[in-house]
């Protein structure tokens, strides 16, 4: 069933809009590329083609592989493969000296007496508490992506601090920017949709498009003035960023020729099966004929994350909310197992860095300049290292170096084993980097576990995929309220599984019943 609701658009017409509707793991990404191939074999000019999506990633993936397959295009002949800002700032003539970071944001909240990254995710925003000033600036943003009153978003994200103080925030920033001719990046959409002039576009591509903004939608609009076809590629059931402003109604609402993706590449039955099961909670979408690979993959409840055996393999674990992660993340510390979370966790640090060089050390290796920076700041200088040694300035960048060279030219003075060589490194995190030497884990290249959101985990997969069933009490009133976004939030959370799906039985009070 479709929400039919009055849409912003105005010059997409039904006879040269092709939608292509891509579920999960069906190459929605690929389909257009194949697309834009057949295009430019038809005649069609590359500087004549737009391309645009939301990621830098996916743009250069389209520009790498048209270069790739036509060997007589030159890379300026693509420069309309952008990211929407991009395009924008391209089109406006824009230098980055006018756009609003870095110094301008120093000094802004200066004026405020307020403390502000102003580069936060949004994600981390909404998941993890952050700066009143990075709060406030959301809200002016989101309103101004959502062309929807500031009060109104005020009000709709339940803001923990008084309106006056919002309006005095977006009042503030409107007269900075103006009063030294300042942008920042929604101001640049606006501009553009403003604008007179238009690329010249003949050809446009649109991914992702369940995700675009109304703001977002008004510039596809605007792009497609003189455009002969636009093609939009999306999934409405992978619509998950209503709460940063995405606005999947126009993309329900769009009139135009259909074409569906009909095959999952990643999918296996049952979890293909359990997705559907899903869908079928969603009143507002579109109905896709698809279909999973014949394999039937599995899927498991088990009582607690600890009943999975996460001693091989890759693994995706999700939770609905960031703080449901943290006992998982201590689990995985004491099993001594090596994890990638979003928001904090493991990572390749430099303590991990300092050991792997002290232990190639001591095998009679060379190591490069970087990672014997990285050794020398994980070493207290007395003890490990002679003072005036510590910042690398006897080193040449360009050589490695072995134990003996180090220890008679550089300042070394260590011996023994890294947890007694590196005092730097904090006793907590000493028994995990203890406990993966002991797994051999320690030595892998990238962590073969990835702890995060199901909204942060948008694009990802994973042979094996862990998901938390637990929600917050606000959610689960979402859920109770038949709300078609929590459904698509973990139907996008299945979906990313590629094999065995295990699915964590309810620990508190509130769930999401699948």
């Amino acid at each position: 069933m479709l929400l039919k609701d009055k849409t912003i658009l105005e010059m997409l017409s039904k006879d040269k809009t092709k939608i292509i509707l891509g579920p999960p793991g069906t190459g929605k990404t690929t389909t257009l590329l194949n697309i834009l191939e057949e295009e430019i074999e038809g005649g069609i000019l590359p500087e004549r083609i737009g391309f645009v999506s939301f990621t830098r990633r996916a743009i250069k993936e389209a520009r790498d592989r048209t270069l790739s397959k036509f060997k007589e295009i030159d890379k300026d002949q693509l420069d309309n493969f952008r990211t929407l800002h991009s395009l924008c700032f391209r089109s406006l003539g824009l230098n980055s000296e006018r756009i609003f970071k870095g110094l301008h944001i120093t000094e802004f909240k200066k004026i405020l007496r307020i403390d502000m990254a102003g580069d936060i995710d949004e994600e981390q925003i909404v998941n993890s508490g952050a700066s009143l000033g990075d709060r406030m600036l959301f809200c002016d943003q989101l309103a101004r992506a959502k062309m929807c009153p500031l009060k109104d978003t005020w009000r709709e994200l339940k803001c923990d601090y008084l309106w006056e103080e919002q309006k005095l925030f977006s009042d503030t920033l409107v007269d900075f920017k103006m009063k030294r001719n300042l942008l920042d990046f929604t101001d640049m959409l606006s501009y553009f949709i403003e604008a007179e002039f238009t690329p010249d576009i003949d050809i446009l591509f649109v991914d992702e498009a369940q995700d675009l903004t109304r703001l977002q939608w008004k510039v596809i609009d605007k792009l497609s003035k003189s455009v002969k076809t636009i093609y939009i590629a999306g999934d409405d059931d992978q619509a998950i960023y209503k709460w940063a402003g995405a606005d999947v109604s126009t993309f329900l609402n769009l009139d135009g020729e259909i074409r569906i993706l009909p095959f999952s590449y990643r999918l296996k039955k049952r979890v293909f099966d359990l997705a559907n099961q899903v869908t079928k909670r969603i009143i507002h979408r579109y109905d896709k004929d698809w279909s999973s690979t014949e394999d039937q993959g599995s899927v498991n409840y088990i009582e607690s994350y600890e009943y999975a055996n996460m001693s091989e393999g890759n693994w995706l674990i999700l939770a609905r909310n960031n703080y449901q992660l943290y006992p998982i993340e201590k689990y995985l510390k004491q099993k001594g197992y090596v994890f990638e979370r979003k928001f904090g966790g493991f990572k390749t640090n430099k303590h991990v860095i300092a050991i792997r060089a002290w232990l190639d050390l001591c095998k009679g290796k060379e190591i490069p300049y970087d990672s014997i920076i990285k050794l020398y700041s994980s070493m207290k200088t007395g003890e490990s290292i002679r003072r005036g040694f510590k910042n690398g300035n006897t080193l040449d960048e360009q050589k490695n170096y072995n134990y003996s060279e180090l220890k008679e030219n550089h300042g070394l003075i260590a011996e023994g084993k890294w947890e007694d060589v590196l005092g730097l490194i904090p006793e907590e995190d000493k028994y995990y980097y203890q406990a993966l030497e002991k797994t051999g884990d320690l030595f892998y290249s990238e962590p073969r576990i990835r702890l995060s959101t199901i909204h942060g985990s948008k694009g990802a997969e994973a042979e094996n995929v862990m998901l938390l069933t637990d929600v917050s009490y606000a959610t689960w009133k979402n859920i109770m309220e038949e709300s078609d976004d929590e459904h698509r939030v973990f139907y996008v959370g299945i979906t990313r599984t590629k094999n065995n799906l295990y699915i964590v039985n309810p620990q508190g009070l509130y769930s999401y019943p699948i």
